[in-house]
């Protein structure tokens, strides 16, 4: 399910402004490193767009993984244009738990408030694709913004998309519970728009819970943060620890999510971590 959260000015204008058009790609697995599109083709109405990096072209280490991209967001390129002011300098990253602390240097403040919703969607979009990453806090010399009423952006908080986006139909099977705590699977045929991976359908399914009455939801209330990124067919199953210590039965329920995830085609394998630790 989509959610809408406006960062900082009305949704209709957000929605107005850029309906982060997906560009054609000849590398179709990566990162995807959101950017402002170039002049010429923001007539047509989208603002914002993005370049596909490989994963292999990112460091191993997860902090080095965040500070690469938040690095790669300040500067322009041929094929990347920065939401950022020229000049802008990456003062730190750093991860604790499941969020990504970035700061920024002053010239940051340089941007008004539209340009400033765009360069934080594109900054939160881009570094919550990194495994263990579902939120983003944005500082500037080390101080929390001070228009913001909420400091911590998730990637859920932007819907810059209709009915128009949708490209087809997902079928899965999800696993939910019975009155009697069995594991009973349900075949279900799933919305994916676009820009949507599989594997994060299957999960926000998860989360929504069963349809119908006579089953059980598999996640207990309170299960935040569980977030999943592909490559090369292999899901990336990050799962915050706080999240699992609410499951009454950790082994089966991660077993049910797999096995949700593994139905859908594409996916072949499912690695499991914790935190961003592997499993």
């Amino acid at each position: 399910m989509k959610r809408l959260l406006s960062l900082l000015l009305a949704a209709m204008v957000l929605f107005a402004l850029f309906g982060c058009a997906a560009k054609e790609e000849t590398v179709t697995e990566g990162l995807r490193l959101y950017g402002m599109q170039d002049a010429q083709s923001r007539l047509g109405g989208d603002v914002i767009t993005y370049t596909i990096v490989p994963w292999e072209e990112l460091p191993h280490e997860r902090e080095a993984q965040a500070t690469a991209v938040a690095e790669a967001l300040l500067h322009s390129t041929e094929t990347h244009i920065s939401p950022l002011p020229a000049g802008t300098a990456l003062r730190s990253v750093k991860l604790s738990g499941s969020t990504a602390y970035v700061d920024l240097s002053a010239l940051y403040y340089q941007l008004g408030d539209m340009d400033r919703t765009i360069a934080e969607y594109c900054m939160t979009l881009s570094l919550t694709q990194l495994t263990g990453v579902y939120a983003v806090r944005i500082t500037v010399e080390g101080r929390e913004l001070p228009y913001r009423d909420k400091q911590f952006l998730l990637a859920g908080d932007v819907l810059l998309s209709s009915m128009d986006d949708v490209v087809r139909t997902l079928t899965a099977t999800l696993y939910f519970l019975t009155e009697n705590g069995e594991v009973v699977e349900q075949d279900r045929l799933l919305t994916q728009y676009e820009g949507e991976s599989g594997a994060k359908v299957v999960l926000d399914a998860l989360l929504d819970g069963p349809e119908g009455d006579d089953l059980l939801p598999l996640l207990p209330e309170g299960f935040v943060g569980m977030t999943a990124r592909m490559e090369s067919g292999v899901c990336h199953l990050n799962i915050p620890a706080e999240s699992m210590a609410l499951l009454r039965d950790a082994e089966i329920v991660v077993d049910a999510i797999e096995r949700s995830l593994l139905s859908v085609e594409g996916i072949r394998e499912v690695q499991l971590y914790v935190d961003g630790e592997p499993k």
